[in-house]
């Protein structure tokens, strides 16, 4: 009700002179009625009583009910003619999911036990499971990486079947050493370039340097720029706790892999991250999961709506209401 009371409020008229025929229509109407009580045309007719019992005779309120539909009607006519219209305030506007590849290092150093007691991959595969569980709507992919790099799921929005395949994951899987980060993103880029959605980001965790395969992580990054892809890194290790999330675009790297991570994302349009811990790691993984809703979150321009189709429907319908009453049930004679 509060937003009907405001589209009323702002009520516009493209043509607000034609309202001026709604007080001669009003005089015009009453004139009519008190002419009517004067001078109206009848018949005698003896035993009125008997019409009542036979239910001939017409309630006077239902007898008064052709003539205020035609009134009606013309009155949402000369409203119609004035051309009224309702604002539409300006509001928030949702697009649909992204397609989103999820690439995780799982070289050796991965299984280091120093978060919490947990190996650096639990923490990141638990938080992983978490942000998987909070995006149904998108189509997300998994992609591992060390020495090497494959896609473990491509893009598919069987979310349960990905939570899966990441709990089967193991530090060691790909056998070729190293930390080709360079490498993941081109793959990544390969699954995503030919995704028709507008919106296409990957999520790299590591705890390490790039230090393998044939692509470095700036060409990599540009080329994932312009397909459209957004990369957001995720730096897991000791050594990043110190540092808050977002910090690596502003603080100067401890590590070479910082500066690759934080330069992978300033290229691409996304933003770099670090943690140290597993509440680090659940945070940082919410923060990418704001940015990118918020991201989604459009605005649709305030507009008007136009009332004189419905007005001029409404005046169709109250005159052909009228027409009906008045050639049967409250016919009057004469």
């Amino acid at each position: 009700m509060e937003r009907v009371a405001e589209i009323l409020a702002w009520l516009r008229f493209s043509d607000p002179l034609w309202l001026l025929l709604l007080p001669v229509v009003g005089g015009y109407a009453l004139s009519r009625w008190l002419a009517g009580r004067r001078h109206r045309p009848g018949v005698l007719f003896p035993g009125v009583a008997r019409l009542r019992r036979e239910k001939l005779a017409v309630n006077p309120v239902a007898g008064a009910l052709p003539a205020t539909l035609r009134w009606l009607a013309f009155t949402a006519g000369v409203l119609a003619l004035a051309g009224p219209r309702a604002p539409i305030p300006a509001s928030d506007l949702a697009s649909n999911g992204i397609d989103l590849m999820l690439a995780l290092d799982v070289s050796e150093s991965m299984r280091q036990r120093d978060f919490d007691g947990k190996s650096r991959f639990d923490a990141a595969r638990e938080a992983a499971r978490e942000f998987i569980d909070s995006r149904p709507a998108d189509r997300m992919g998994l992609l591992i990486f060390s020495g090497g790099s494959f896609t473990s799921c491509p893009l598919t929005l069987d979310h349960d079947l990905l939570g899966r395949l990441v709990d089967t994951i193991e530090p060691g899987v790909i056998r070729e050493p190293g930390t080709a980060m360079g490498m993941a993103v081109l793959t990544a880029v390969n699954r995503l370039k030919a995704s028709e959605s507008g919106e296409k980001v990957l999520v790299l965790l590591t705890d390490g340097e790039n230090n393998s395969g044939e692509v470095a992580p700036g060409t990599a990054a540009r080329l994932a720029a312009q397909s459209g892809i957004r990369i957001y890194t995720v730096f897991a290790g000791k050594g990043s706790s110190a540092l808050p999330a977002g910090a690596a675009e502003t603080a100067p790297a401890v590590r070479p892999g910082r500066a690759d991570l934080a330069e992978m994302a300033r290229v691409s349009g996304g933003r770099s991250f670090s943690a140290g811990d597993p509440d680090g790691l659940g945070r940082t993984f919410r923060d990418i999961d704001r940015l990118e809703k918020h991201r989604l979150l459009g605005r649709r321009q305030g507009r008007s709506a136009e009332l004189y189709p419905w007005l001029l429907l409404a005046a169709g319908l109250l005159l052909a209401a009228e027409t009906a009453l008045s050639s049967t049930r409250l016919m009057r004679i004469p």
